[in-house]
């Protein structure tokens, strides 16, 4: 709780989602200054990416202080109609305009009006079951900048993006490292001993991936962070799943699947693997009878079974080798 009795917000999520909400107000920034400003004199609105509030669905411990086990306020994403409409030009001299918001975020489906005033204070009106959000105490993404201060939102924007992508490096790290040790563990199930299946040179080149992509005939390899850091900027990303919970479950996605990509691990390998474990002693040819009728809808050829079967290890790593004829008593 804050001094004032309030509920706290999730510090991790509230950092996230600040740089997000920057990124945002820059790019939108961009678009007015392209587009070219208007002659007279304008204020400068900026309208909030997010609103804090209690949950509307269960989200478990992570709503949870973790001292006192009070509730957490968390981010709910507020769409004005689309991005660029997030930065609002509003005539000084004309009559105070007011902006519309949905929401459909951590279980909240609601709407509502930004009603910016002469005082130039912004207000909230609506909510779900009763609950009114107004002024800027209660809502200090609502924010008046002058035209001058277009391009330093720009610049901020473009800071943000960046330390947000290279903030993420040590997270990616550990992810890749804790997908490498389940696919070492997967595999090693097989021949009933645990050998890793990369060496750290293998792991970091996979980080390097991750972050900035890697080069292929046709350019660059669009790379997994950068990619979902976009996705993060859409405003109906969130219907289900916080700013957080989506990074990390993608990125152990993505890192699992990098893994099994360096080793020459076809997307059916743990299934494969998993039927040959159940039939000691059969031939290539039987297991993959077995698979095609319990996955038909794959049409495994002999080839991905046994690539699967014969899983190639990095060089610098300690080799890895399932040979489905030589092998049998591991299965």
């Amino acid at each position: 709780m804050t001094e004032d009795g309030q509920p706290q917000r999730h510090a991790a999520l509230e950092e996230l989602c600040g740089q997000l909400e920057s990124i945002l107000w820059g790019r939108a920034a961009g678009a007015l200054l392209a587009a070219g400003l208007p002659a007279g004199q304008w204020d400068v609105i900026l309208l909030p990416v997010w609103d804090w509030r209690l949950p509307a669905m269960e989200i478990g411990r992570k709503g949870l202080d973790h001292d006192s086990g009070d509730a957490l306020l968390m981010p709910v994403r507020l769409d004005w109609g689309g991005n660029d409409a997030l930065l609002r030009l509003a005539d000084q001299a004309g009559p105070p305009p007011s902006y519309r918001w949905t929401a459909h975020s951590m279980g909240w489906d609601d709407e509502g009006e930004l009603q910016w005033n002469s005082s130039r204070s912004g207000s909230h009106q609506g909510g779900r079951d009763g609950i009114v959000i107004s002024g800027n105490k209660s809502a200090p993404g609502i924010r008046r900048r002058t035209v001058e201060d277009l391009d330093e939102l720009v610049r901020a924007g473009r800071q943000s993006q960046w330390q947000l992508l290279f903030s993420l490096e040590p997270f990616v790290t550990s992810t890749v490292r804790k997908a490498h040790s389940a696919v070492s563990h997967e595999i090693g199930e097989l021949t009933g001993r645990f050998q890793s299946v990369l060496h750290d040179t293998g792991i970091e080149q996979i980080v390097n991936v991750m972050m900035v992509g890697e080069p292929t005939a046709g350019g660059i390899d669009a790379p997994s962070v950068p990619r979902l850091l976009e996705q993060c900027l859409r405003h109906d990303r969130f219907t289900k799943v916080d700013p957080l919970m989506f990074l990390r479950r993608n990125l152990r996605r993505d890192a699992e699947d990098q893994v099994r990509r360096a080793i020459g691990d076809p997307r059916v390998g743990p299934k494969v693997r998993r039927i040959a474990r159940q039939m000691p002693g059969a031939t290539l040819e039987e297991i993959v009878a077995a698979y095609r009728l319990e996955h038909p809808q794959d049409k495994l050829s002999t080839a991905r079974a046994e690539a699967a079967l014969q899983v190639g290890s990095d060089p610098m790593a300690r080799s890895v080798a399932l040979d489905p004829e030589t092998n049998r008593g591991a299965r």
